[in-house]
């Protein structure tokens, strides 16, 4: 494998947004589409898990040295922007960040990313678990998607070829999503005055002043999992320095020194919880990684 830059023994717990992990022992941070490649074959050949890694706003590594081959796309950053009629696409690779595509948004005035504007997410991992919010989700912008297969073949899906389901995409645990394209329109509402009280109203409800990892479990059809959490009794509940937020029952907070273990503890007593008094199986959306 030709050389490509790395970190060893790269703390894990600064690349989630709850701020909790041990180790890698190698982080991998690929500057183009080749890298990718050579990264998933030699991953292939070696019988490991490659796991991609953005903002790790729905991910918990597990503590100790985790031997992954982790990639980390803060290097494909790159964006084309073009517009066709009234439609306006943009190509991101898998490090853009939202809050890049928000201001591409901004500037030309586009409809259909408002609602997901607040997410902390890369468009990687949002394509990955089909990330949404206030009814939109990733899948309902996407026009293509760029995928490495993991014996290193990069493969083009058009949106309709793509079985993507709520919080679900086939890439997940498969491959390397490398870059998307984005379809929105050029809008005449003032979407920037949408996109603001958007960001108020989640604001409002999100405990964003602690370090998260966001939505804990997926919604089940009966209820929300905010509601069984919070009948549940979970709302507040604490372990260690790991809790389920007094704002949102759903949102798990690191609230100084959470520890790994206390967050595995916790979920699991939430979800033998909810279990015992609904007879529902929460789902989890979080990504655990051990």
């Amino acid at each position: 494998m030709s050389w490509i830059n790395f970190e060893e023994f790269a703390d894990l717990s600064k690349l989630c947004t709850i701020r909790i992990g041990g180790k890698a022992r190698k982080l991998y941070i690929p500057k183009n589409v080749e890298e990718v490649k050579n990264l998933l074959t030699e991953a292939s050949l070696k019988g490991k898990k490659l796991f991609p890694v953005g903002i790790g706003s729905n991910t918990v590594f597990s503590d100790g040295l985790l031997e992954h081959f982790f990639v980390l796309t803060r290097e494909l950053r790159k964006t084309k922007t073009w517009r066709e009629r009234e439609n306006f696409f943009i190509e991101a690779e898998a490090g853009v960040s939202f809050k890049t595509i928000l201001s591409i948004v901004r500037k030309y005035n586009l409809e259909g990313f408002e609602n997901l504007s607040g997410i902390p997410a890369t468009v990687g991992g949002a394509t990955v678990m089909n990330a949404g919010a206030y009814g939109t989700e990733m899948s309902d912008i996407l026009e293509r998607v760029y995928w490495i297969s993991p014996q290193g073949n990069l493969r083009v899906f058009e949106r309709d070829e793509i079985p993507f389901s709520y919080r679900y995409s086939p890439f997940h645990n498969n491959g390397f999503v490398y870059k998307v394209v984005i379809k929105l329109k050029a809008s005449k509402k003032d979407i920037r005055n949408t996109i603001k009280k958007l960001l108020e109203d989640r604001n409002r409800k999100q405990p964003l002043n602690y370090p998260t990892s966001g939505s804990t479990f997926k919604n089940p059809i009966e209820k929300s999992a905010g509601y069984l959490l919070e009948k549940s009794g979970m709302k507040g509940y604490r372990i260690g320095d790991v809790a389920f937020s007094h704002k949102h029952a759903n949102f798990l907070i690191n609230m100084g020194s959470g520890k790994f273990k206390d967050l595995k503890r916790l979920i699991e007593t939430a979800e033998k919880r909810v279990g015992e008094l609904y007879q529902i199986k929460l789902e989890r959306e979080i990504e655990i990684v051990e």
